[in-house]
């Protein structure tokens, strides 16, 4: 059996009655980025999903992780059966997401600006405090202060995209049989079982309606997410709805993501042969390759290996303006965060002449900073938003350039005497389908201007002045 770092789940898919809509709440809420859309037609549609004659239209946000998603389906054919409203966290089916945050205070203060929803109950000591939420089409969403993923032991909770303020960690099923279950997610997909490790207690069943519950609970886990599995004993818990299909509004399914072929391969014969049931043949549709299986209950698991040279098509890269350069200098990170923040010396490593028109309220450079950044004629002002004094900070657009809204994140980490910085900027254009242009042409500058850095940086010695 593949080891668990070979393991990724790479999506969690919602069917939705208005996806566009969902997708928005993800984004505004959690500051999840847009990351494209598709159109999906038959016979392709109808051989990966087993939903005959589908048409539907998908759209994606990804989060801080490498090779994940969230996905949104809108079945245009056929018409999917809406979520009832006796429907409960404990019926058969996936039935929560967990999502960890960077700012768990600005999420709930977006859950109150974005949601038509009371505040939620909160539970947990300061740094590890949770919440849930229903979002617009009443799917349960748990809200983590503390990654929960970086509390399994062995497991790598790294980021790609730390200026991405969440990242999507766990989901939650209710299942007939947690043996079978096992069957499924273990023997055949390759998931590893978490030993005396719980996500929830049944104290935490009465936040979603289910204060006498009885039940027991199962955590697998991947390279980079928790699925958690529960039998209900008390209450009953209610059977897929007659008829169900994918197309049913709720959350579809769950996806393991391989980036190699043979990977692939061999997974889909391991998974086949532990007893799930694919729709159809593996499809290779260029972009990718894939299709959905099935387990004795009705649990769909998507199989995919989307090719990386064209993530941008299909979901796993920024659609929106987008740009992130890394470098590594051979300095201390503390010279090169006193470079990096003095923004009055920008010109001396950027295209940008920089003056500070205010100082920071606490530190000169930090928060409450505004700038101007001067070039070509241009006049750019920037405030500074966030400090993390030698780490990180964040910077947004007040005026002077035709973004509706533009951040940008500077962060700095030291190892062994080396310094990393990482530099992303996201950004939304007044001028419509220049976004991936832009971001291109702002790569070129942003990407110029560190290697300038790198190079003054590490031409300097001890004792003189830049």
């Amino acid at each position: 059996m593949d080891t668990v770092s070979e393991k990724q789940i790479c999506q969690v898919a919602f069917t939705a009655l208005n996806a566009p809509a969902l997708r928005e709440w993800y984004v505004n809420v959690f500051g999840l980025v847009k990351a494209g859309k598709m159109l999906f037609f038959p016979p392709a549609t109808s051989r990966v999903q087993g939903i005959p004659g589908a048409w539907e239209k998908c759209s994606w946000a990804i989060d801080q992780q490498d090779y994940f998603q969230l996905e949104f389906f809108q079945f245009w054919k056929p018409r999917g059966q809406l979520k009832s409203p006796d429907w409960r966290p404990c019926d058969i089916g996936y039935n929560m997401v967990g999502i960890a945050v960077n700012d768990f205070d600005q999420v709930l203060r977006n859950v109150g600006a974005f949601s038509a929803v009371p505040r939620p109950q909160i539970v947990g000591e300061a740094g590890r405090r949770r919440a849930c939420v229903t979002d617009p089409e009443g799917n349960w969403v748990e809200i983590h202060e503390c990654d929960p993923l970086t509390l399994v032991e062995g497991v790598d909770a790294s980021v790609l995209r730390p200026e991405v303020p969440a990242v999507v960690r766990t989901v939650r099923a209710s299942v007939p049989s947690l043996e079978d279950a096992r069957a499924t997610f273990v023997d055949a997909m390759g998931l590893v079982e978490v030993e005396d490790f719980q996500l929830h207690t049944a104290r935490d069943e009465k936040r979603w309606g289910l204060p006498r519950a009885k039940c027991r609970s199962l955590v697998l886990r991947s390279a980079n997410f928790l699925v958690e599995l529960v039998e209900y004993k008390s209450p009953q818990p209610g059977p897929w709805p007659a008829g169900y299909s994918l197309a049913d509004q709720g959350i579809m399914n769950i996806a393991l993501g391989y980036r190699d072929s043979h990977d692939y391969a061999r997974a889909f014969g391991q998974a086949t042969r532990q007893g799930m049931r694919p729709n159809g043949k593996v499809l290779d549709a260029g972009l990718f390759e894939v299709m959905y299986v099935n387990d004795r209950h009705g649990f769909s698991v998507e199989m995919l290996r989307a090719r990386k040279a064209l993530w941008s098509l299909t979901g796993f890269n920024a659609a929106e303006g987008y740009v992130d350069q890394q470098i590594e200098i051979n300095a201390p990170a503390a010279d090169v965060w006193l470079q990096l923040t003095d923004h009055a010396a920008l010109g001396s490593w950027s295209i940008f002449s920089g003056r500070v028109l205010r100082a920071g309220r606490e530190e000169p450079n930090g928060v409450g900073c505004l700038r101007e950044l001067s070039f070509a004629g241009m006049r750019i002002t920037e405030e500074v938003t966030h400090w993390d004094e030698g780490r990180h900070y964040t910077y947004k657009l007040r005026s002077g350039a035709p973004f509706r809204a533009h951040q940008g994140d500077v962060f700095v980490t030291e190892n062994n005497g080396r310094t990393k910085v990482r530099w992303a900027i996201r950004f939304d254009s007044w001028i419509p389908f220049s976004n991936r242009l832009t971001a291109c042409l702002l790569g070129l500058v942003f990407g110029q201007a560190l290697r300038k850095l790198k190079s003054r940086l590490e031409a300097y010695q001890p004792g003189e002045r830049f």
